[in-house]
C-alpha cells in the first residue's frame, strides 16, 4: 500500500454507531479527525476513532500506535478454544498486511454514506499533524 493512501477492504453502516471501515494503509497509524479524500470526486470522510480486536487484546497481540488516541473495541465470542485460536490467526495475518478497523464519518451529510469497496482514499494532514511537523 503506497504511504499517504488507506484502501478501503469493507465497510458497514452501523446504526448508531457509525461506518465501521476496515482500511489497509502502511503508515505509523492514523489519528482520530484526520480526513480521507476521495482524490476523483474530492468526496472526504473524517476518521473517528480506532476499533481495536478484543481477540488481539486478550492475546496481547493487537497492534496500538501513539497517535491514535481514541479507541473503541469489538468483543467476539467463540464456541471452542480453537475458534478463537484460528480467529487471533486470522487477525495477526490482517494487521501483517496493514489492515485496521476505524470508526469514520462522513463530512458532509449530502454525500453518498459509504466509501466503495477497493477504493483508494488520501489522507489529508490533519491541523495538529501540521502543528507538530512545524514545531520539530
Amino acid at each position: 500500500m503506497e504511504k499517504g493512501f488507506v484502501k478501503i477492504v469493507e465497510c458497514f453502516n452501523i446504526t448508531g454507531i457509525g461506518l465501521l471501515t476496515e482500511l489497509q494503509h502502511n503508515e505509523n497509524g492514523i489519528p482520530p479527525d484526520t480526513e480521507i479524500v476521495d482524490l476523483k470526486t474530492e468526496t472526504k470522510w473524517t476518521i473517528a476513532k480506532r476499533v481495536l480486536s478484543d481477540t488481539l487484546l486478550i492475546a496481547d497481540s493487537e497492534i496500538i500506535f501513539d497517535c491514535e488516541t481514541k479507541h473503541e473495541h469489538i468483543r467476539h465470542s467463540f464456541k471452542t478454544q480453537k475458534d478463537r485460536e484460528i480467529a487471533v490467526e486470522k487477525e495477526l495475518e490482517r494487521r501483517k498486511n496493514g489492515i485496521y478497523w476505524y470508526l469514520i464519518k462522513r463530512t458532509d451529510k449530502k454525500q453518498n454514506l459509504k466509501p466503495e469497496i477497493g477504493i483508494k482514499l488520501k489522507i489529508k494532514t490533519t491541523p495538529q499533524q501540521s502543528t507538530v511537523v512545524k514545531n520539530k
